[in-house]
This record gives C-alpha cells, sequence and structure tokens, in this order.
C-alpha cells in the first residue's frame, strides 16, 4: 500500500471467485484452503486503498501462472514445480509466484488503460 501510494501507482488483484471449487488438493490441505478467507483480504486491501487513495483493479485469475510474463505462451507445462516457472517457449525461468505476479500487473495496467476505474469501496 505504501509503496502504491508513494509511486503513484495502483494496486492489481485477481479476482479469486470459485477458487475452492478451481483447485484440486490433497485433504490435508483442502482444511487449510477453506479457512482463508479471500474476500475478506481483498475486501480489507481495497478499504486500505481507498483510504489512501491508490486505485485498485480486480482482474481475471486464469492461466496467470501458466503465462510466460516475457514472451506470453500459456504452457501448463511451463509450471516446473509448485513453485518454479520455466518457459518451454522462450527459457525464461522465475519462481512460479513472482511469474504470476507480472502477469497480474500487467493484466491491471491494460485495465487502467482502458480506462477502468478503481474498485476499491468508498470508506464511509
Amino acid at each position: 500500500m505504501v509503496e502504491a501510494e508513494r509511486t503513484g501507482r495502483g494496486i492489481g488483484l485477481e479476482t479469486l471467485t470459485g477458487i475452492r471449487e478451481r483447485v484440486r488438493l490433497r485433504k490435508p490441505q483442502r482444511a487449510t484452503l477453506h479457512g482463508w478467507a479471500f474476500a475478506q483480504l481483498s475486501s480489507f486491501i481495497a478499504y486500505k486503498a481507498r483510504r489512501a487513495g491508490v486505485p485498485v483493479v480486480f482482474v481475471d485469475a486464469c492461466y496467470t501462472s501458466q503465462t510466460c510474463c516475457r514472451c506470453g505462451r500459456v504452457d501448463r507445462k511451463s509450471r516446473a514445480s509448485q513453485s518454479k516457472f520455466d518457459c518451454r517457449s522462450c527459457g525464461f525461468v522465475e519462481h512460479a509466484d513472482v511469474n504470476a505476479s507480472y502477469n497480474i500487473a500487467a493484466r491491471a495496467a491494460r485495465m487502467w488503460e482502458c480506462g477502468a476505474e478503481s474498485a476499491a469501496p468508498v470508506p464511509g
């Protein structure tokens, strides 16, 4: 939040609607997943952003972890492991979460370029 406010940038967040239904996990991991409050976290971030005057947009999360942020190729096999992204097209290697965050940031930037308004609620 502080960095976005300081640099005059916005925040892009994934739309995580249906995440619990989309992922397949082992039994011990299911309890952890269902214990996370995705909507509440997004809501808190959006609320704090609005108070700080930082715009927020929500972007489609589909394929952000399978898309190379450098060349744009989508290939599920590039996701070498839970933590490693290794593009089979251009050879780009990065932590999978970092690669996905670059894709989310790029989608958010495109939305702002197209005139998207902040999705952060007005504090009241």
